[in-house]
């Protein structure tokens, strides 16, 4: 983003870039998923308005329609329609009605929970109990949700559970509240919910829930003159901050914050109360937000109905089995929050099918990231839409910038071409990479924001304020919502995997994202330069888990396919050391997840270039088994069985060997002789040459001495895993080869 952080990040030469929007951002982007409009239900006893199911009671009609039931479905079912939409002006209350023959023992309320996001937004009671404010001091969060800060911190959606009183047996009404609006967020989604006794079992029979069905959504003003209007409001609306600062006047339009036709709303199925609650949020009337509403529902027609996995609290390219055989249009919505486990062992499973065996990760395979499970819940839509667009964040000098210019031709700037107008003229044969060169245009039109986008008053890296946080945040945001929009206007995510093949990939994805350029890596808030203990994300652990996710994002979406280029599209290393930070500041620890990043990093490497070339091929930086192994018991495998981790460790370090042994020494790019284009005269970490062929481990040389490196960390540690119970046989290749590579460093008196 500043010239501060590329320097930073400069170690090997080629330029690297790099709000959290607590809730829901931008115009029409906030809430729901309960019903196909909701009105206003102008009573005191929300369930008197409803005799079964559920009402929902804003104190504004926010779809313009006669007063009724919030969803018909609901009485004809007599169950309540979920999720539930808590969402509106402040005190909006959505009730839901459920039969329990044994209310009376219910003692808690469970709760999964999309974006509640930040301590007392939410308030439950049941029946005429008190209100209990729903905060991390009394609700009890289950599984990894626990580890990441609960409330506010680094998963939108959360299962938890907090005590209550006055459930009675029989009929009972369960409400919550929407208490107040940050000035970020409309609301929050109650995903399911049960009642439990003293031991905690559930007493709520599913019969009392439904599902809504956005397939049977209508737009709720269904003519052709009140969807054409909808589209210009989504245009060229005026907008206003929020109901907290309801006089600034917004710059940007809808389509700026979000795709510039709607189609996320569209795809991710964005209910009509919850557009026009957003729309009502940014100053507009309820009747607009009723043509916006209609105008994003009108979409399906030309783009398609979305996938059942296709809802707001789903995380996009959520990894889970079978998500490529789907329709490529619905991968974007992932596998659902059902894919996401609790533990990280489900991985270790995933990955090995057929028990662990060093085939199934041979640094020569290619396993398919896209449909291995993970227990890291990734950021839903509305925490990759900006909540600052940078025409507000940085006026005129983003407008006539060529960072905008070059994403559809706006402003002054001196771009010759922008992405659109390329992709629009250049067709499936510019996609593909058979006509130009969508890979150059995409790279430069990032490298916009990289190396030349620096606006006035964006502060220092590694000090920044919160507020040049969300700036700059929100403009690293921008830019990978738009790359989103064009792989979906155009078809990219199916097209990128033949450019891949006409730029030499050997590792080609069956779908993914074009070039060289890191859109996603690049919002990571380790990226950015932010300060981890002021971060804009609220404490240590979510920053770091904000930048994990990233990471995996980019993992998913494009690792490089066998191309990769010094540390574009990704750096790995850089990813493997934010999961150690992410363990230290948890307390949790997902050594399978971190084999996977492992293991599609050597598979990256291993592809054929060889070590003659370590900015594109073999390197012990981002493929060491030391990173596997990570101290074992005392480190990332607490916790886990010994004899699995040695399994594991051994699997990844004898085809890793097989690998290295495979190359001669002599071939290797070296320090003091023929080191890697772009490296400077240290033997450091970030290292992807060989050190001077006498370095000694544990010595201090060069420019930047230091002893965090690759030789010094495998004498150390090499010792520690054969403590450890690692193979004595494949360790005493490991130390040979390093004799070998480092015949001064001693490392024969490590084979035993």
């Amino acid at each position: 983003m500043t010239n501060n952080i590329i320097r930073a990040l400069r170690i090997l030469s080629l330029a690297a870039l790099a709000t959290s929007i607590l809730n829901l951002s931008g115009c029409g982007g906030g809430g729901g998923g309960s019903g196909n409009a909701t009105s206003n239900a102008a009573t005191s006893n929300p369930a008197a308005a409803n005799p079964g199911g559920t009402t929902q009671v804003p104190t504004s009609n926010p779809v313009g329609l006669a007063s009724g039931p919030s969803n018909p479905t609901s009485t004809q079912a007599g169950a309540a329609v979920m999720p539930l939409e808590v969402m509106g002006v402040a005190g909006s209350v959505v009730t839901a009605r459920l039969n329990v023959p044994n209310g009376g023992t219910a003692k808690r309320v469970w709760l999964q929970v999309n974006n509640l996001s930040y301590d007392a937004k939410g308030s439950v009671k049941v029946n005429d109990g008190p209100w209990v404010d729903l905060k991390n001091a009394n609700v009890t969060i289950e599984g990894a949700g626990s580890f990441y800060g609960g409330i506010g911190g680094g998963f939108d959606t959360l299962k938890m559970s907090v005590a209550v009183s006055g459930a009675v047996n029989g009929s009972n009404l369960v409400s919550f509240r929407f208490n107040q609006t940050d000035g970020i967020s409309s609301g929050y989604r109650v995903l399911a919910l049960n009642l439990l006794d003293a031991s905690g079992n559930r007493l709520v029979d599913s019969s009392n829930f439904t599902d809504d069905d956005p397939t049977k959504w209508t737009p709720p003003r269904n003519t052709a003159a009140d969807i054409a209007a909808g589209a210009q409001l989504w245009q060229a609306a005026t907008l206003f901050e929020s109901p907290i600062n309801p006089g600034h006047q917004l710059k940007a339009h809808c389509m700026d914050c979000h795709a510039a036709n709607g189609s996320d709303l569209q795809r991710f199925n964005y209910s009509n109360y919850a557009i026009a609650v957003r729309a009502q949020f940014h100053g507009l009337t309820s009747d607009q937000g009723a043509q916006i509403a209609s105008y994003i529902r009108s979409l399906n027609s030309t783009l398609g109905v979305p996938g059942p996995h296709c809802r707001p609290w789903n995380p996009p390219y959520q990894p889970g089995p079978g998500l490529d055989a789907g329709d490529v249009r619905n991968w974007t919505c992932g596998a659902g929050l059902e894919a996401v486990s609790d533990n990280d062992l489900d991985t270790l499973n995933a990955i090995f099918p057929s028990g662990i065996n060093k085939s199934a990760i041979a640094t020569g395979g290619h396993l398919n990231a896209r449909e291995i499970p993970i227990s890291l819940q990734l950021p839903d839509w509305n925490h990759w839409v900006p909540h600052i667009h940078p025409k507000d964040a940085w006026g005129d000098y983003f407008t006539n910038s060529n960072l905008n210019k070059m994403y559809a031709g706006e402003g002054t700037g001196n771009a010759t071409y922008n992405m659109r107008a390329q992709l629009a003229a250049g067709g499936a044969a510019y996609a593909t990479g058979k006509s130009g060169d969508i890979f150059n245009d995409l790279y430069y039109w990032g490298d916009q924001l990289g190396d030349h986008f620096t606006p006035p008053n964006e502060g220092t890296s590694g000090s920044y304020t919160v507020a040049q946080q969300e700036n700059l945040y929100g403009t690293a945001q921008w830019q990978l919502l738009k790359s989103w929009e064009l792989a979906q206007d155009f078809n990219l995510e199916a097209q990128c995997p033949q450019a891949w093949t006409a730029h030499n990939g050997t590792k080609v994805e069956a779908r993914g994202w074009c070039g060289y350029w890191r859109f996603v890596f690049n919002v990571s808030p380790h990226i950015l330069g932010f300060p981890v203990n002021a971060s804009m994300f609220g404490s240590p652990v979510a920053d770091i888990m904000k930048a994990n996710q990233w990471y995996q994002m980019q993992l998913l979406l494009n690792p490089g396919n066998g191309a990769h280029l010094v540390h574009l599209p990704m750096d790995w290393q850089y990813a493997y050391g934010l999961f150690d930070d992410l363990s230290s500041a948890s307390g949790r620890t997902e050594p399978a997840r971190k084999l996977l990043f492992v293991v599609k990093g050597a598979q990256e490497m291993d592809n054929g270039v060889g070590v003659t070339d370590v900015n594109r091929g073999w390197t012990t930086r981002d493929t060491s088994p030391m990173d596997v192994w990570d101290f074992g018991q005392s480190g990332i495998w607490k916790g886990v069985a010994p004899t699995t981790e040695q399994a594991v460790v051994n699997a990844f370090l004898t085809t890793w060997l097989d690998r290295t042994t495979s190359f001669d020494v002599s071939k290797w790019q070296r320090l003091g002789a023929n080191p890697a284009s772009g490296e400077s005269t240290w033997c450091g970490w970030s290292l992807r040459s060989l050190c001077w062929i006498d370095y000694v481990p544990g010595t201090l040389r060069g420019d930047t001495p230091t002893v965090e490196n690759f030789p010094t960390w495998a004498f150390n540690r090499i010792p520690l895993m054969r403590t450890e119970g690692v193979d004595g046989t494949q360790l005493n290749r490991f130390a040979t080869w390093m004799n070998s590579a480092y015949p001064s460093g001693n490392f024969s008196s490590l084979v035993h």
